[in-house]
This record gives C-alpha cells, structure tokens and sequence, in this order.
C-alpha cells in the first residue's frame, strides 16, 4: 500500500507523498489533478494508494467522497490521534505541508485501517435534515431565551412581539423539517424497515430512532460496543496514584446530540421496560450513582438497537446484541 498524506482546509489541499508535496485547488478540478499527481508518483494502481487525511468539520467531506469513488483507499483519521502522532515524532514545527507529511507517516504505521465510505444519497439528506432540525432548536432556545431577558429588562416592549413572530416562524420550520424527515424515512424500505424495528423497544420511539438511522444504516460498526463507544457512552477509568476510588466518566466523544436523544428514553425505559428496569435497580444495588446507572441503561438500548436491526428482528425481552 503506498500512503500520501493529505491536509485539508477550506480551500486548498497539501499533499506529501513520500518525496515529494505538492498543493492543489479544494475543488473539482484540484481532486483531478490530485488523482494524477498520486498516480504518477507512486506509479500504482488507485485501489493500492491510500489517501490519509484528518477530519476536519466539513471541508474534507466531498474530497473524500470524490477520491473514494475514484477508486483510491481514503482513509479519514481522529485529528487527536494524529496529533499525538506528530509529538511522538518530536515535530517542533508546523504548516500545512508538514503536517501533510505527518500524516503520510502515519498512516503507513496503523496496523488496522477502516476506509471512507461515501454515504448513500438518502442517508446524507437525513444527516443534513436531522443537522438543520438541531440548528432550529438551538435558535428557538436563543430566541426563547431573548424573550424572557426582554420581558424582565422592558415590559410591555414592542420587541417581545418581534421575537415571539421569530419564535413562530422558526417552530413552523421546524415542524416544516420534521415533517420532511418522516416522509424521506417512509419513502425509503430500509430506513422505514430499521425505525419500525428500533421503535420495538420499550423507551425507543421515532425522535430517538431517526438519530440512529444514519449511524445504523450498512456495516459502519463490527459491534454494539463499537457503537457505543462511539456514541462516548463506554465510561473512561482513570485509577492511578490518588485517583483509585473515583468512579469512571464518560468520554465526553461521539455525536452530543444522539446522547441527548437517548436520554429521555433512558429515564422511560428504566420505569417501563421490565428489563431496563431490572438492570437500573441491579447497579444501585451495587452501589452505583444514579446517573451512572442511567447511562448504562442509554449503552443498553444502544446495543439493543443494534442488535435488532443487525439481525433484523423486533426487539424480544433478554435479547442478546
């Protein structure tokens, strides 16, 4: 396999093979002449050339994408992990072409690699409704909010109802979306199939289960606990020197929002769900804090939905993910 490293910002792209770098246009055009300049330096066919690059909010989506489908190995690495890589190596220094070739290095020494795949066009219109769903219930919070601070400050105020007709208009885009979500989920077998499964399990309902579509749909995870520690839902001990007695903390990683969304059903099914229930109580018996027990009730219906739509069977009392 032969690895040229890849740092990406918004508009340019820095690229190191293993003697040479060069910088191409984040666009269309850059990507193709990238595909060229890879295949002549290391005059291989694209299935052995593996692009590395770092995660990096957006802007290394469609180049990724673009370059899998080109038929290049793309592999999307943790930015904290090739961090710790760059120090192992002492760098001092720091620019885009070097930490290009930082990350050449290192994805020629990871042992295990899980390749970029590009999302189903279905999928990256859920993720893109599900993320205009949360930027709307953050902005009516904000405004919500701004109301309250105006009624206090200037009572009777002619701005309180220019904020409560913002208010309004943003929760009927936010039902507007909502809407739009039911009907991509109904108008696709798959999805459809893999909500009705999930909302088989006491506590899972559509809100909660239209958060785990995306990360659900294909075979992104070998395991449920693969899933739930990518959800940050696996706790983190830290039992050295004086740190013996505390308890273990959740990593605080994976997607915020999907956490939120299973919280409630948590609460829910730990009073409804006979088995959720039994193992709440089981783990306060044992001496463990509330919210400690909560969570693993949360790692719990992770698993759960896992295993009912990896075996694609309804959710039965006791099943085993």
């Amino acid at each position: 396999m032969h690895f040229i490293g890849c740092d990406v910002s918004k508009l340019k792209l820095d690229l190191s093979a293993t003697t040479r770098t060069r910088q191409v246009d984040n666009t269309r055009a850059g990507w193709s002449s990238l595909i060229q300049w890879a295949e002549v330096q290391c005059q291989a066919h694209r299935s052995e050339i593996c692009i590395v690059m770092e995660a990096s909010a957006v802007y290394h989506l469609q180049a990724a994408a673009y370059l899998s489908l080109a038929g290049f190995k793309v592999l999307v690495c943790n930015p904290g992990r090739s961090a710790d890589f760059v120090r192992s190596q002492n760098q001092l220094n720091k620019n885009d072409r070097l930490d290009a070739g930082a990350l050449q290095r290192y994805g020629s020494t990871l042992q295990s690699m899980h390749f970029f795949q590009p999302d189903p066009p279905e999928i990256s219109e859920l993720k893109s409704l599900l993320g205009m769903l949360d930027q709307l219930e953050r902005d009516i919070r904000r405004w919500q909010n701004r109301l309250e601070k105006v009624r206090h400050q200037y009572p009777g105020s002619t701005v309180s109802h220019s904020i409560k007709r913002q208010v309004a208009n943003l929760q009927r885009e936010q039902v507007r979306t909502q809407k739009a979500i039911n009907n991509l989920i109904k108008s696709h077998e798959t999805l459809a199939r893999n909500q009705q499964l999930m909302c088989s399990i006491k506590g899972i309902g559509p809100k909660t289960s239209q958060r785990l579509l995306p990360l659900l749909y294909g075979n992104r995870f070998d395991s449920a606990r693969q899933l739930a520690a990518f959800l940050g839902l696996t706790p983190c001990h830290k039992t050295s020197g004086t740190s013996l007695n505390k308890p273990g903390r959740l990593s605080g990683r994976g997607n915020a929002a999907v956490r939120a969304a299973l919280y409630m059903p948590a609460l829910s099914a730990k009073q409804h769900n006979p088995e959720m229930s039994a193992l709440y109580n089981r783990l306060i018996a044992r001496g463990k804090l509330p919210k400690q027990a909560t969570t693993a009730v949360m790692r719990k219906l992770v698993h759960l939905c896992y295993g009912v739509v990896k075996n694609q069977t309804p959710y039965r009392a006791n099943y085993a993910a």
